[in-house]
């Protein structure tokens, strides 16, 4: 039975990307170095280095000095060849940058917000920042990422409206107001997933494949990785914690009842005035002092931690946001854990925690920007 071969083309376009990635990851390199790094022949990789040259996605630089044999030349990308942009919006404001192949941030841009936030403002500064941005990149932006603080329609890319969102009124659609300011469309999620895609490549989630991240800090959520991959849902609405069901006792009560998370943690009184945003200071303050409320919210995400990991298996539970990282929730989700028959998840803090989503949603960026350069799909599961 005659097998099918991958033809020349595709083997070149692998090659190509290899030696690429391994320019990229290492700043500069030279043909000598590409070829150890990948792992190809010398032959090879000089014919792919030919074809990034022409291309425009690398260039020559200075001559290496010292050493044994020939003097080479390094290899550097050529920034103006493409670049990505990664943004970051959410209830403080937006912050954006442009990055090159290498990681390397080219350019950033900024704009705050006042509260309350609104679709209007958010919208505004999210397309002045962007339109910064492109016009500060060195070559055209080839891939888009944007990060927000709410749901997202996969499908869509719109932001959707829950009642428990403690930031956004109504839906903001990224993709249609970018249109006009980026020459393609971009990859926009929600922030806790950008986050949980940074602890994965980079913290103590690296290299686990069923992970369960829990967000608690002004707001609530929730994320996770099955078998290696991000699980979104139908509509990218998974993870949203706040009305996932608890035992809710108020204040000076004894009795629970049923209710949301959301739900919980408004009768224990720690939602900010007028405001589905969670208190962190005050929430925190209790927790230190091991309050008796800040005692019973602690087991309620226990409850929900407990109920999640039957569901979803994980090998890990990773804890973040300001309160969720406080010694008594870790305390709560391990031994609620711990008390599951059956169950068996290690529980750890997050490490990747200043900008977290912006960090994840570079490395995404950087992943599919390689990617353009290949015939291989994205090294980075959307």
């Amino acid at each position: 039975m005659p097998v099918d071969l991958p033809s020349l083309d595709l083997l070149r376009s692998l090659s190509d990307r290899h030696v690429l990635a391994a320019v990229a990851s290492a700043g500069q390199l030279t043909r000598s170095g590409a070829a150890t790094a990948t792992g190809l022949s010398k032959p090879t990789v000089s014919q792919s280095v030919s074809r990034l040259l022409d291309a425009g996605v690398v260039i020559e630089g200075e001559r290496t000095s010292g050493g044994r044999g020939r003097a080479g030349t390094y290899l550097t990308v050529n920034d103006a060849a493409g670049c990505a942009l990664a943004v970051q919006a959410g209830p403080e404001g937006v912050v954006g940058e442009v990055v090159a192949l290498d990681g390397r941030v080219l350019a950033s841009r900024s704009r705050a917000l006042s509260t309350p936030v609104t679709p209007g403002s958010l919208g505004r500064a999210l397309t002045a920042v962007c339109r910064a941005l492109a016009t500060d990149s060195p070559g055209p932006i080839r891939v888009a990422t944007v990060s927000v603080a709410d749901p997202v329609d996969r499908r869509t890319g719109r932001v959707v409206e829950l009642p428990e969102s403690p930031f956004l009124v109504g839906e903001l659609d990224p993709v249609t107001l970018l249109a006009p300011v980026l020459p393609v469309p971009p990859v926009v999620d929600n922030d806790v997933s950008w986050a949980l895609l940074a602890e994965h490549t980079q913290g103590v989630a690296a290299a686990v494949d069923d992970v369960l991240y829990l967000y608690l800090d002004e707001g609530m959520g929730a994320a996770m990785w099955t078998g290696g991959r991000p699980l979104h849902g139908a509509r990218g609405l998974a993870g949203e914690i706040a009305y996932s069901r608890t035992s809710v006792a108020s204040r000076g009560s004894r009795t629970p009842r049923s209710g949301t998370l959301m739900e919980c943690v408004a009768s224990l009184g720690y939602l900010r005035e007028g405001s589905k945003a969670v208190d962190v200071e005050s929430l925190v303050e209790d927790l230190d002092r091991g309050t008796g409320q800040a005692r019973r919210l602690a087991s309620a995400v226990g409850e929900i931690a407990r109920a999640h990991a039957y569901l979803l298996d994980p090998a890990l539970v990773v804890l973040s946001g300001r309160w969720g990282r406080h010694t008594e929730i870790v305390e709560a989700v391990t031994t609620a854990l711990a008390d599951a028959g059956g169950v068996s998840a290690t529980v750890a803090r997050a490490e990747v925690t200043d900008d977290a989503p912006l960090t994840g949603a570079r490395i995404h960026a950087l992943g599919e920007l390689l990617a353009t350069w290949s015939a291989e799909p994205g090294a980075v599961p959307r």
